[in-house]
Order: structure tokens, then sequence, then C-alpha cells
């Protein structure tokens, strides 16, 4: 099989296809940070320097200013004849984008744009020669990590696994596709790690590879800090490789050659990056600029525990392999939970392996070691710096994917070869890996393309739609639709409104929906721009009827109540709202939508100090067991005994001895009776009113329940299917019961 004789052939030019499927499926400005890492290209570009950071003022290159340059110097080199002097209108920011956010509906987009794919002119074939030059680098990873395989071990199936589950990794695909200096770095540790394996394999200090190698580090050095991590690790395997047994200690290293590989490698990195850390100090007064980076990204507002990191490590491992956009678009479920299962048998892998060539020699053992060491040490390093400010990103350890993807590949073999069938030996490898390339061929048209794309309009209202009317200025609300149910604190309501355009605004607005309780109280709210942040109201066309949906995290507020949404729109730039009117042209204090109800998952209301009444249930359904009077208050407590279809309003009424009806406290429950389950209790609050004041006389009270607009009562065992709960005298102006 090609695959398994020649992998790179095979993989690097589907890797490289996929990279640009990537590039298609991602807007401009929409994978991670690369708003900001084209800051950086763009006023290197502009200025010829870099920039100096201060963290109070906002800067379209944020915290990338405090990045080694590098990755940018570069990229700026390259787009530097282009014109950019549009850089303002394609990099107008969303202001309502929900970044870092992968379960949040809409806003996925970090800036506004009118279609996902525009010409390619100006500032956006700057940024799409950048991207190429990006997956260009990520094509000398993919060299260097199957190359390093091989050192590691000389088994062609293994290098062609640790090439494949790199190279189809879906988001390593995704930052190869990205203006994103993680690229650079990646691809000069990945050749660092390859001559490092080498330099351990012949146990040789060559001058040329010295050099290489001293280049190499000085180059990753001024890429990124990550870059810094294989300092100590190269140091470790020259001193392995400087090492000859057979003679005493001391007689055994090669000190000449150590020492002059040291040397190089200090006065290469004084020589080609120094200059950069050494810029630090003068500016910020520090060697990395990370204090002033976090000044800029903003510090972590919470201590760092060991839960933290915990609880952040889910989100950690999904990054590693799939979590696009600006960390906020996730690829199916299930791919996470087999990565997950496939990294666990990696590590059960490893530790077979560990154990079975305990006994081979130094080399391999060493190479391990170093490899293990080196992901580690990368590991420490990305925690201690998402310490400091919110990065829990699995895509940091990129830079070290040329010890990852091997380690992996070493694990899983060591646990295939158990099997019996040498057929089923070779080919397990490759179905992974053929596996793996079909997915991430398929994430960028199923997961990424469709949070970009523009909706489309409607040719008319569905029928399921529920029909309302507002107009606001030069859009139409003409319907509805989300479900009729319950919902309780943590859940989410899914809402679909419909726009009919009357034409073009002179602003763009942004749309709000606030879930209200019965009170007023807001339990949750959405703020976008319509078309789920992908529409702009200056741009939809005129009589374009639009579909507009999302979803409404829910507060808890302990409140047992019914649920609506108010719909508005209003002004980003300065807070205006804008008024709604009715189909007469009439002003609308606000635009209401019924959309259910609201009360905690088991409600168990009390009455305290009631009165309790003998067993009597309406409609073998609601039990009363309780009440109080208290002046004109009557509260009724109810035992749920089954569900009710409709909803229904308790009728409170007072009788004279005449049987004419003189007053009255007729009122729904805060929750509606077709959200009431069985099992849980409520109490109803009524007010006693009397048209006229009572005289001297007897007097009962009949409750019920009966159903709007029919006014169907639910049955009891009493007389009109009413229940005489109390009777009582008045005499001298006092109320006896």
């Amino acid at each position: 099989m090609s695959l398994l004789r020649q992998p790179l052939l095979v993989i690097l030019p589907l890797f490289f296809i996929g990279g640009l499927l990537y590039i298609w499926a991602t807007p401009p400005f929409e994978a991670s940070d690369e708003l900001w890492h084209w800051g950086m290209v763009n006023i290197i570009a502009e200025t010829g320097q870099l920039p100096v950071q201060n963290p109070d003022v906002e800067t379209p290159w944020m915290q990338e200013g405090s990045q080694p340059p590098l990755y940018y110097l570069i990229s700026a080199a390259l787009v530097s004849g282009i014109d950019r002097s549009d850089v303002s209108g394609v990099t107008q920011p969303n202001p309502h984008v929900l970044a870092g956010i992968p379960g949040a509906v809409g806003n996925k987009n970090m800036v506004l744009r009118d279609a996902p794919h525009l010409p390619l002119e100006r500032t956006l074939l700057a940024v799409y020669i950048i991207r190429l030059f990006s997956l260009l680098l990520g094509c000398v990873t993919l060299v260097a990590v199957y190359y390093a395989a091989l050192e590691l071990s000389q088994n062609r199936m293994l290098a062609g696994l640790a090439l494949g589950v790199t190279a189809f990794n879906p988001m390593f695909l995704f930052i190869a596709g990205a203006i994103n200096n993680d690229n650079l770095v990646t691809a000069l540790n990945s050749l660092i790690i390859w001559q490092m394996l080498v330099m351990v394999n012949r146990r040789e200090l060559r001058l040329w590879r010295g050099l290489l190698l001293a280049l190499l580090l000085a180059l990753g050095s001024l890429s990124k800090l990550s870059g810094l991590v294989l300092m100590p690790i190269v140091a470790g395997a020259a001193v392995y490789a400087a090492y000859q047994p057979g003679q005493s200690f001391w007689r055994a290293f090669n000190w000449r050659g150590l020492i002059s590989q040291g040397l190089m490698i200090g006065l290469v990195w004084a020589a080609l990056a120094g200059w950069w850390y050494l810029r630090n100090i003068q500016l910020y007064g520090e060697l990395f600029g990370t204090r002033m980076m976090v000044a800029v990204a903003g510090p972590r507002l919470e201590p760092f525990t060991l839960q933290t990191l915990l609880d952040e490590f889910q989100g950690f491992r999904f990054a590693y392999w799939s979590l696009f956009g600006a960390v906020n678009i996730m690829t199916l479920r299930w791919f996470y939970d087999l990565m997950d299962a496939l990294t666990l048998v990696a590590l059960l892998g490893l530790v077979v392996v560990g154990w079975r060539r305990r006994g081979e020699g130094r080399a391999f053992a060493i190479k391990f070691i170093l490899l293990g060491s080196l992901i580690t040490i990368g590991f420490v390093s990305i925690a201690s710096w998402t310490a400091q400010t919110y990065a829990s990103q699995g895509r940091l350890l990129f830079p070290f994917v040329a010890a990852i993807s091997p380690l992996l590949a070493l694990g899983w073999l060591a646990l295939i070869d158990w099997l019996p069938p040498q057929r089923l030996r070779t080919a397990l490898p490759v179905m992974l890996v053929v596996g793996l390339a079909v997915f991430a061929l398929v994430v960028p048209v199923a997961s990424i393309a469709p949070q970009y794309a523009l909706p489309e309009s409607l040719a008319e209202l569905p029928q399921s739609a529920r029909q309302v009317y507002a107009r606001y200025g030069e859009v139409e609300l003409v319907g509805y639709a989300t479900p009729d149910q319950r919902y309780a604190p943590g859940d989410a309501v899914p809402v679909t409104v419909y726009w009919r355009v009357l034409q073009p605004s002179a602003r763009d607005y942004s749309l709000y929906l606030h879930a209200t309780l019965s009170d007023g109280r807001v339990i949750g709210k959405v703020d976008s721009y319509p078309g789920a942040g992908r529409l702009r109201t200056s741009r939809w066309p005129t009589g374009a009827l639009y579909a507009d949906s999302y979803l409404i995290p829910l507060d808890d507020l302990g409140a047992v109540s019914t649920l609506r949404i108010q719909v508005g729109w209003w002004d980003y730039a300065d807070g205006a709202l804008v008024n709604a009117v009715d189909t007469a042209g009439q002003p609308l204090a606000s635009v209401m939508l019924n959309a259910g109800g609201y009360a905690p998952p088991q409600v168990q209301q009390t009455l305290a100090e009631a009165q309790p009444v003998s067993s009597v249930t309406f409609g073998s359904a609601l039990r009363l067991t309780g009440y109080t009077l208290v002046d004109d208050r009557l509260s009724l407590h109810w035992q749920v005994e089954a569900g009710l279809p409709d909803d229904y309003t308790v009728f409170a009424q007072v009788f004279d001895a005449a049987e004419v009806m003189v007053g009255q406290g007729d009122a729904p429950p805060a929750l509606p009776t077709r959200y009431w389950r069985p099992g849980e209790s409520y109490v109803t609050e009524h007010t006693l009113v009397y048209p006229k004041a009572l005289t001297e006389g007897d007097y009962r009270l009949m409750i019920g329940w009966y159903r709007l607009p029919d006014f169907a009562r639910l049955p009891v065992a009493a007389p009109n299917d009413a229940y005489p709960l109390l009777h009582w005298r008045l005499e001298a102006n006092a109320l006896q019961p």
C-alpha cells in the first residue's frame, strides 16, 4: 500500500488540499485570534516598526503586540506591497460576538461582513497570502514529524501513523490555514525535535548540526516563547550525545564538542533573538514581556487552583482536536469522546512500551524520556500561563506536536501488535488515518462554513409561526415561533422571530430579546445583530422576509411564573431604543411574546398556618388541602394529583343568603395549570373585591376552576362544580367566620 510505503507522498498533498478547504470555510479574521495577529502584521507593514504596548490603549493587535515578532515580520514583508487601505472596512468588529462560548447559538463571527466570501483584493488578498504561508509552514511541520517519528523508532508504519494523526487533526488543519504565529514556531520546533533525535541516535556532535540547531532555536524563540521550552531538552540530548561509555566518567565526555555547541547556541541566539528580549527589558522592565501581555489581554480574576485546572481541562482537550472560530464552534460531540478514548489507549500503550523495552539499551529510553519531558514542560508552561490569563487551549501544545504525535503512534502500535492476525495489525493504523482524513475533510463543510453563511430570505411566513405585528422603523415583526412548554433555571428558550424588511435602515441596529417573568423581571437575554450576527439592517434588501433564530439562557430566580419574551431594537452606538408601533401607527409600550412557563424542576409551595380542608379534588387532578383568609386576602393551597392539558382560572365568589354574588376574587395561578406536574404543590392568591359594602346577613365563599374561553368548570362533588369553602355571618359590621 502506498500509504505505508510512501506516506508523505500521499498525506502531504491531502493535507494541503484539506488546508485550502479550511481556509475557504473560515472567512477572514474568524480563526482563533486571527484579527489581532493580522493587526500585528498590518502595523509592521505600515510603519516598519514593532508596536510599543500600552494596556490603557486599545489597539488592533491587542496582546499579540507582546509576542516575539519573527512570524509577523515575514508576513509583513509578504504583503507590504499590497494596498490595504480598506482594512477598517473589512475588520469592523461584531459588538455582540460570543467568543469562547462554544455552546452559544449565533454570533460566531468576530467581524461584520456582507458575505462569507468577498472578492480577493486589497486587504483580503493579503490575508489569504499569509494564510497560504501558514499552510506551507504546516507542511514543513509534517515533514519534520514524519522524520522525527522515524528517528524515534525505525518503523515506517509508526512514522506514517504519527504523520496522519498530525495532518488530519482538524484543529491542526484549522490553525495551519490561519494567520497565527503558532505555525512558525511549530514548524521550527518540529525541525529541532527531528534533528535532536538524529543527534541522539548517532551520538555525535557535528559542527553543522550544532549550527543548524543553534539557528533553529534562535528563530524559534524569536517566533514565540514556546520556542524556549526546547532549550533544556536539546541541552540534555547534547549531553547524552557527548557521552561515550567505556571510559572514566570525566574522559567519557566530548567536552570540546559539548562546550562548542553550547557556545554556538548561545552566540547565535544572542545575535538573532537577543535583541527582542533586551527590548522587553528596556521597554517593560521584564525579559519575556508576559506581564505586559497579561495586562493587555486581561488577568485571570479568580484564583487559579488545581480545581480550576481540572474544570478547564475538558475545554483544553477539545481545543487540541477541534474548537474552531473564536473558540466558539465545535464539531460532532462523539469525536471528542473518541479522541479522549484513543489518547487513553495510547497512554496505556506507552506503559506497555516502557515495560517491554526496558532492557533494550539507553538510546530508546533517552529519546522516550526527552520527548516525554518536552511534553511535560510544555504543558506546565501553558498551565503557568493560563494561571495568569484565560488561555486554556490545547492547540497551544502544537509547538510540541513532533513529540506528541510519535508517542501517540508508538502507544497505539504497542497495543495493536498484540492482535493476532498480521493483516489486522497492518490494516488498523491505515483505517485510523483514513478515518481521521475523511472526518477532517468533512468538518469544514459540515461544522464551520454553515456558521458564517448568510440567512436566506423566505417566500412567505411559515404556517407554524404565530402571527404578531409590530413595526420598528424600517422593519416589521410579523410572526414568531417558540415551543409552548415549561422551562427551568439553566434551560434555554429557543425562539424564532420573523422580520419583513420595509427598506434598509440608515444605521446598523441591534436586536434584543429579553425573557421576562410576569412581574417584569428579566431572567435571560440576547443582544445581537439580526441573522444571529450575520446580517446588518443597513444591508438587508427591501421586501425580504427573514427567520431569525436564537437561544435565550435562563437564570435562576427561584420564581414560578408565566414566561414572555420582550422584543425590541436599539442602537449599539448610543443605546437609543427604536420605538415600536402597531398596525394603526399607535405607539406600543412594549412587544411581548408568550413563551410558556418558568418554574424550578419540582415546585413545592407551602402555606403557613393554613386551615385544613377535608379531601376535595377538582377534575380528579387538583386537590385543595388548605386555605387562609386575612381581611380580603384569600390564599389556597393545591396538591397536583394529575396533569391538565388546559389552563384553568380559580374562581372565588361570595354569595349572600339570596344567592346573589356580592364579591369576587377570580385569578389564574402564577404558573398556568398546563405546566403543573403531578406531585407538586402550589399556592394561588386572591383578593376578594366587593362592589358594594356588605350588609348584615349570612354569606358563603364558593371556589372552583373554570377554563377560558368556554368557562367549562373542573368537576367537583358539589352543585354547579362550586365548592363551598366557607360560611359566615356578618353582624354589627364585624366579620365573624
